[in-house]
C-alpha cells in the first residue's frame, strides 16, 4: 500500500513541485541553448556567404562582360516601353582611387550588403561618400547604397570629419 502512495500521490506531487522550483531555470537554460545555437548557425552562414559570395560575383560579372559574341546567349527583342540600355553600356568602369578610398573606407565592401554598407554610410566624410557613390555606379549599382550616400552628402553629413 505505501509503495502505491508514493507511486501515485507523492512523486506526482514531487514532480509537479520539482517542475515549479526548477522551471525558470530550465527556461533560461534552454533559451540560453537556443540563442547559442542560432548565434553559431549565423556565424558558419555568415561565413560560407562572404566565402562564396565573391565567387559568385566575379561568375556573374564575367558572364555579362563577356565580350565574345558566340558566347552571349541570344535574348529575345524587348517589348516596347522596356528598353533598357545593356549594364555594361551604361557603367563606366570603377576608378582605381575610388576603389582604394572604398577598400580604405570600408573593408570587404564587395562582399557586404547593401543594409551592412548603408549602416556604416554615416561614419564616411563627404570624399569617402563621393568615393563608394562612384564605385557603386560603376560596379553593381545598388539604389540604396546611392540613395543613401546622396542623402548623407546633401545633409553635408561627415563635413567635420574630412574638414
Amino acid at each position: 500500500m505505501r509503495r502505491t502512495l508514493d507511486a501515485c500521490l507523492f512523486a506526482p506531487i514531487g514532480v509537479a513541485m520539482t517542475i515549479k522550483e526548477d522551471l525558470p531555470g530550465l527556461i533560461d537554460k534552454g533559451r540560453s541553448r537556443v540563442e547559442q545555437e542560432i548565434s553559431n548557425a549565423r556565424v558558419a552562414g555568415e561565413y560560407v556567404v562572404g566565402r562564396y559570395q565573391r565567387r559568385f560575383l566575379e561568375t556573374l560579372d564575367s558572364i555579362f562582360h563577356n565580350d565574345d559574341p558566340s558566347a552571349t546567349p541570344t535574348r529575345e527583342e524587348p517589348v516596347a516601353g522596356n528598353v533598357a540600355p545593356s549594364p555594361a553600356a551604361t557603367r563606366p568602369a570603377p576608378d582605381v582611387a575610388d576603389t582604394a578610398l572604398v577598400g580604405a573606407a570600408l573593408a570587404d565592401y564587395d562582399t557586404l550588403s547593401a543594409s551592412q554598407v548603408v549602416r556604416r554610410l554615416e561614419s564616411l566624410g563627404p570624399e569617402e561618400l563621393r568615393a563608394v557613390q562612384r564605385y557603386e555606379a560603376a560596379t553593381r549599382n545598388r539604389r540604396t547604397i546611392l540613395n543613401r550616400a546622396g542623402q548623407l552628402l546633401e545633409q553635408g553629413h561627415g563635413q567635420a570629419a574630412s574638414g
